[in-house]
């Protein structure tokens, strides 16, 4: 599967529609939602006419033309981002929102004596999105960036091992504490708790042209967090994520599983920074603790073997460590360096195997040590697809916020 081109991934979920008609019922849902909130182009004349022109194109044709192609049936999903009652939705997202900004005082205030005691002058960042509609915002988070990251992330996400972050940056991005006073963009109706994550203006229209349907997200209001951002990884391929959220966003809310999974979302969150936290007391001060940024992203993922293609036959290994450049694994017998195909298998909590097909060139081969047994063995790797890639950063290497 993972050798399949971009355009043949399968869906994330549920079946493929190729050319089937959408239910009825949910053609009126959509339909009664959309057609009178939606400006028609001529009465959303702009900067961002083009964008609503193409959003109120991709209504027409879902509403008037009764087809999904390749779009996901609602029907499988079991809450998604559009609301059923907008006074209700806003009435409870700005009142959440209200609720929490005075409850989590204490930790705002906390956050901003930390980043002022780094030596940073600058306490919040400020940029544009595009939110509901195509209609542009100004998103709020606490600053983990120098400046100079700007220049860095115009196309696309932050690089990794860049050193761009500011000292207690990398501890609020990990932690995901920097998206904070997002809860006032809630709390002003740009934003909603549950929903697709807002975009970047500068990469609206590369996100358009690399995966058809993108423009579905501008239906709803964007979220603090969503399914996507909470399931996948950055590496997801772009036309996965715009199909699961193009469903998201034709699919009407569920506000207890709505709740429920937002509960799941902040206690995985909660976790890792804790986790996050330990780990940087831990080393804070040795000579490791000024480095963490060259191990940053190195995991041990349990239950996790590898398969190795030989001229003598195949072998079998464990698993050691993994980062999204290199790995470690441990043989009774040790392999020449040079370059390898490999299989890597991870057992998923309920039994179910994750399998990825990789290509590795083992560095160096070193015995285990005194009383140990086997030869451990450090090699780069490549991934021949991006599903491939999003499998390593999901199930192996759990960067996705809810653990695969």
């Amino acid at each position: 599967m993972d050798s399949k081109p971009a355009e043949t991934l399968p869906p994330v979920t549920g079946e493929f529609l190729p050319g089937r008609f959408l239910p009825s019922k949910m053609t009126a849902r959509i339909a009664a939602a959309t057609a009178s909130a939606i400006p028609s182009p001529a009465r959303g004349a702009g900067d961002n006419s083009a964008l609503r022109s193409a959003i109120w194109k991709r209504h027409l044709r879902l509403v008037n033309g009764g087809r999904a192609r390749g779009l996901l049936s609602g029907r499988e999903l079991r809450s998604g981002y559009l609301p059923r009652n907008e006074m209700l939705d806003q009435v409870l997202n700005r009142g959440l929102a209200a609720f929490l900004i005075l409850s989590t005082m204490p930790l705002f205030l906390t956050i901003t004596a930390i980043i002022l005691l780094s030596g940073s002058r600058q306490i919040f960042y400020s940029g544009t999105r595009i939110g509901r509609y195509g209609v542009p915002f100004q998103i709020l988070k606490f600053r983990t960036l120098d400046p100079s990251a700007a220049k860095a992330t115009s196309n696309g996400t932050l690089p990794k091992r860049t050193q761009l972050e500011t000292s207690v940056g990398s501890y609020l991005r990990s932690s995901r504490m920097d998206e904070l006073p997002q809860l006032i963009n809630i709390l002003r109706g740009e934003m909603v708790f549950f929903g697709p994550r807002p975009t970047r203006p500068e990469l609206a229209a590369q996100y358009a042209a690399e995966a058809p349907g993108n423009e579905l997200r501008f239906l709803v209001r964007p979220g603090l967090t969503g399914l996507a951002q909470a399931l996948m990884t950055h590496q997801t391929p772009k036309r996965v994520r715009a199909r699961f959220n193009s469903m998201c966003c034709r699919t009407h809310i569920n506000y207890p599983r709505m709740a429920g999974f937002v509960f799941l979302v902040g206690l995985n969150v909660l976790i890792k920074g804790v986790l996050t936290l330990f780990s940087a007391l831990r080393d804070a001060g040795s000579p490791v603790g000024s480095h963490r940024w060259l191990y940053s992203g190195f995991a041990k993922p349990r239950n996790a073997t590898v398969n190795i293609e030989t001229p003598e036959g195949p072998v079998a290994g464990a698993l050691g460590g993994m980062s999204d450049e290199v790995l470690q694994f441990a043989t009774t017998q040790p392999l020449a360096p040079g370059d390898y195909s490999m299989e890597l298998v991870r057992k998923r909590r309920g039994g179910r195997r994750t399998r990825v097909r990789i290509t590795a060139h083992i560095k160096s081969v070193m015995p285990m040590g005194i009383g140990l047994s086997g030869y451990a063995h450090f090699a780069t790797y490549s991934i021949p697809s991006p599903l491939g890639r999003y499998r390593i950063e999901r199930y192996f290497l759990d960067l996705a916020v809810i653990p695969g």
